[in-house]
């Protein structure tokens, strides 16, 4: 098949104003990265972009509407869009089709929507590109709906775009074609591309030659003619991506944007202005357990560039930073949310925040209630647990090492210093005890009585017995506390169960992240399908907040055993929960962490 087409009918209906100077260029060194007299707040380095609209006043004389290059007429008719690589070089465009980084998104503008069958609000200009782009699409043999960018692009004359590879995610899945349009001199047309520097060679900018370039290699281009040149851009993904995504529930939505609205854009997202605030904050919450890889999972997520971390990894805005002293919801409300950059995320609500704080899972009766009042749009809450004994040796290793800043030594707490890890589980087994958790626990054999054990469990006599505990056991000004029964899951997870949809949760085991089967890469996954995000390479995935310990079970085979005996029947339990409550696989969940 020829990869030559007619491009006449693209010529008639972009001629008008070609050559009429870039007003971005010109205005640059006089109204610097300026739109809309504002420019969105920076969060964590991710929000860096400008608020695009047509609501600036324009300077110019009135331009017919038919010159599809002038941006005041781009800013009525169709939608600005901004693209800070193209416009800080001068480049002119005429933008049709576009998606943020993510491929989330496609965004079909006014100006290539179509009329035929009352799909779209009328739009001569619509019908007319969609027929005079069609050839093109016919050469390549795909469909419209496969097409995810499509502009046209006017290099100012004497401009030279410097050597760059394309990033972002769109760029692993899509292939990149160009179309030279309006091309006054091909010979002063320099366009190479290549794997390296050395290796570019010149690409034919006969006007009609379909070509398709790997912009993921070195490319430049110099336009040396005195006039501008035009290149149609467009970019298009297999059949195959859509089905990928629809199976990771991250399906890609199509949007129609209207003639004059107004978009927000980050440098990895876009959103529509009238959809600002539509998504409360935070979205998530690492709720616990602690020492159970939390502070990893977090670190994961936020180099999602769609994740803006928040004031702190750990807010602890619910419990020990709530602030008792403000009087109505509204208040309260305001507190808790400034820890989410609230306000600077409302125009963008394609981006995430949320916080790690993995005393909330335990603390249940203070936390469910104020997140309630606060957070009543309910956020996601993802849920990590570790095998119980390696998990209370984790958190005694780390309240007792003096490695830390002066604010965490006093956050961890001194009443475990002097205490061996054995008399310290002794003390919490026997607080559990006294407060009439464990009727089945033998304090001298240390063993369970499994007769007693199923009939207690469930009861409003474990409920009562259980709110006891946490009520005079867990403290707010220490970390030293609740060793084992952190380690009592179901005890916990099952408050939180009763209290929010199921799916709101995700329950993950820190032992996934290194299991063969599984591995980090499969905990983000599960994650951010959680959160409704496109998957996302993280480039770091090293363990965080990890440390040595000394083995407190050397010579001690007792005191281990009997551990197992008493964590065996909840961490059965604890299965059984997670697969009648929230439907997950048997297999991942029975005989879990069996001694």
């Amino acid at each position: 098949m020829s990869r030559q087409v007619d491009v006449t009918p693209i010529i008639n209906l972009i001629n008008e104003g070609v050559n009429d100077p870039s007003l971005i260029f010109a205005k640059k060194e006089t109204n610097t990265n300026k739109t809309n007299g504002s420019t969105a707040k920076s969060i964590s380095g991710k929000i860096k972009s400008k608020i695009r609209g047509n609501n600036a006043k324009s300077t110019q004389m009135k331009i017919a509407p038919t010159n599809l290059w002038n941006e005041d007429n781009a800013a009525q008719n169709n939608v600005k869009i901004s693209r800070p690589g193209h416009d800080s070089w001068g480049i002119k465009k005429i933008a049709l089709v576009f998606c943020d980084d993510f491929l989330h998104t496609i965004y079909t503008l006014p100006w290539y929507q179509c009329t035929i069958g009352g799909q779209a609000a009328p739009s001569s200009v619509g019908d007319k590109m969609h027929a005079a782009i069609q050839p093109i699409l016919d050469v390549l043999q795909i469909k419209q709906s496969q097409m995810v960018r499509c502009l046209l692009a006017a290099l100012p004359p004497g401009v030279t775009i410097p050597i760059h590879h394309d990033t972002g995610e769109w760029v692993k899945y899509t292939h990149r074609v160009h179309v030279p349009i309006i091309v006054p001199d091909p010979t002063k047309v320099l366009f190479r591309c290549g794997p390296t520097e050395k290796m570019m060679e010149r690409i034919d900018c006969t006007p009609g030659y379909v070509f398709e370039m790997n912009n993921q290699a070195k490319h430049t281009v110099t336009n040396a003619g005195t006039e501008f040149r035009v290149h149609l851009i467009l970019d298009y993904v297999d059949p195959a991506f859509f089905e990928m995504r629809a199976k990771q529930k991250c399906p890609v939505n199509r949007v129609n944007l209207s003639a004059g609205e107004i978009i927000t854009q980050t440098r990895r997202s876009i959103d529509r202005a009238k959809e600002a605030g539509s998504r409360p904050q935070p979205s998530f919450l690492i709720l616990g357990a602690q020492k159970a890889g939390t502070t990893s999972l977090y670190e994961y997520l936020t180099q999602h560039p769609w994740v803006v971390k928040a004031k702190r990894r750990e807010t602890h805005c619910l419990d020990w930073r709530w602030n008792d002293s403000l009087s109505s919801t509204e208040e309260r409300r305001a507190h808790c949310l400034d820890f989410y950059h609230a306000e600077a995320m409302k125009p963008y609500p394609s981006l995430r925040t949320g916080d790690s704080t993995p005393s909330y899972l335990l603390d249940y009766y203070r936390v469910i209630p104020r997140l309630k009042e606060c957070f009543n749009h309910e956020p996601q809450l993802i849920i990590l647990v570790r095998e119980p004994i390696k998990r209370a040796v984790s958190h005694y290793s780390m309240v007792t090492s003096m490695d830390g800043t002066p604010e965490q030594l006093k956050v961890r707490g001194l009443e475990w210093r002097e205490k061996s890890f054995e008399q310290v589980i002794e003390q919490d087994v026997k607080n559990m005890k006294d407060d009439g958790l464990l009727p089945y626990w033998d304090m001298e054999k240390k063993c369970v009585n499994k007769d007693v054990f199923d009939s207690f469990i469930d009861s409003p006599e474990e409920d009562e017995a259980w709110e006891k505990y946490i009520r005079t056991r867990v403290p707010l000004n220490t970390g030293s506390y609740s060793p084992l029964a952190r380690g009592l899951y179901a005890l916990q997870c099952r408050q939180w169960f009763r209290s929010f949809s199921k799916d709101k949760f995700l329950v993950m085991k820190l032992e996934d992240m290194s299991s063969a089967e599984k591995g980090v890469e499969w905990v983000i996954d599960k994650s951010l399908e959680h959160l409704g995000l496109p998957r996302y390479q993280v480039s770091d995935i090293d363990k965080k907040n990890a440390r040595d310990y000394i083995d407190p079970f050397e010579g001690k085979d007792e005191l281990k055993k009997w551990l197992h005996r008493f964590f065996a029947p909840h961490n059965e339990r604890f299965g059984k929960l997670v697969v009648n409550e929230l439907g997950y696989d048997e297999a991942d969940w029975t005989n879990l962490w069996s001694y």
